[in-house]
């Protein structure tokens, strides 16, 4: 019995838990919504020097397909693939991840009802970037919590309101220079802070400020100690940030002159059975913008736009891939023989069941091997 102990651990062991990784294929963009496309397809060149900084996103990031909805005429400018003038249903079938950027027209109904029923399927991304109340901003505002209302699931919002910081910013205040710097429990956070070479610094350029609505629809500050389940912080202000009302309504969460840390961006994984999609939420754009995150420099300032970009959307790609397995069985047999008296033994059959599918690659391989190892008597 002591051998089949031993191989019930080690099947446990390699098997208890298999998480399979699918690489999303198509990142869509939204454009039909009063988007703009700046630093998609354009280079991010230095104003003092003329010097190209870093190209485009869709030319740096070149390990997905990319397409976009809106104007088809746009097509030729972009090089990516136009996907309709309209988010349809249809046309999410093979989309993977879905960032709309600092929309300002509303969505339709139904265009609301695809993503929601797209990105429930799980295996999905869908990134909602949006702005400070500054301004045209209030739309944005309005029409970003629109659609996250409407989803159905999530708990993660747009603040009515601005953030500021004094202290850490490209010349003034409301150009706020945060912090990639994602709570400690983030999984898989070596990605996101993978190849810094600016300490993480990204531009929020007159953002907005995350927050969240529980159970009871009441709306909460996200800031340390009040982090819900499942939800992680990705990028934030220093502790000098300042919370700023620039137009009514006032802000459900914040107050206005409120100081510390603040979030500009968060992720939350959403479970949908054994599959999950990832919904991330930021106060400003990674594209469009007057200048989106994907900067590399901003008055001076050095940035790790280009490359905080594309690791949060390899990370949220990652895990959005993530589908938790069952827990099958497997029957073993093995014929022992047993001490019945002194004089005499009798040959029984034992059987134990334990876990083993499930188990993916070298794991699966070691274990089996294992097992004609443990089961050789002694000669």
């Amino acid at each position: 019995m002591r051998k089949f102990a031993i191989i019930l651990l080690v099947l446990m062991f390699f098997g208890a838990f298999s998480f399979v990784f699918a690489s999303a294929t198509t990142v869509a963009v939204d454009l039909a919504h009063g988007e703009n496309d700046k630093y998609l397809a354009s280079d991010a060149i230095d104003r003092d020097t003329n010097e190209t900084l870093a190209h485009g996103i869709v030319k740096t990031i070149t390990d997905v397909k990319w397409g976009y909805f809106g104007d088809p005429t746009q097509a030729d400018v972009l090089g990516i693939t136009h996907l309709g003038e309209k988010i349809t249903a249809d046309a999410l079938k093979n989309v993977d991840v879905l960032i709309i950027g600092q929309p300002s027209s509303p969505f339709e109904p139904d265009e609301v009802q695809a993503i929601a029923e797209w990105f429930k399927q799980g295996g999905k991304v869908l990134w909602v970037a949006g702005d400070s109340d500054y301004g045209s901003g209030v739309q944005v505002q309005d029409v970003v919590n629109s659609i996250l209302d409407q989803l159905g699931v999530g708990k993660l919002r747009l603040d009515l309101c601005s953030v500021e910081d004094p202290v850490s910013n490209a010349g003034r205040g409301y150009r706020v220079v945060g912090v990639a710097n994602p709570d400690e429990n983030t999984p898989g956070r070596a990605l996101i802070v993978s190849g810094f070479t600016k300490g993480g610094k990204v531009l929020y350029h007159g953002p907005g400020v995350v927050a969240w609505v529980d159970e009871n629809g009441n709306w909460q500050q996200l800031v340390d100690g009040n982090v819900p389940e499942n939800v992680y912080r990705i990028v934030k202000t220093t502790e000098n940030g300042q919370i700023v009302e620039n137009n009514d309504p006032p802000a459900y969460a914040y107050l206005a002159g409120d100081t510390g840390v603040f979030t500009l961006l968060a992720a939350e994984v959403i479970k949908f059975g054994d599959k999950q999609s990832v919904l991330i939420v930021s106060g400003e754009s990674p594209y469009g913008d007057y200048e989106p995150t994907w900067s590399p420099k901003y008055h001076g300032v050095p940035l790790d736009g280009p490359v905080f970009v594309s690791n949060i959307l390899h990370w949220a790609i990652e895990q959005a891939s993530k589908v938790e397995q069952p827990i099958p069985t497997v029957t073993v047999t093995e014929t022992v023989t047993k001490t019945v008296t002194e004089t005499a033994t009798e040959t029984v059959t034992e059987t134990v069941e334990a876990p083993a599918k499930g188990v993916c690659g070298p794991a699966a391989l070691l274990g089996l091997a294992l097992i004609p190892l443990l089961l050789r008597r002694k000669k």
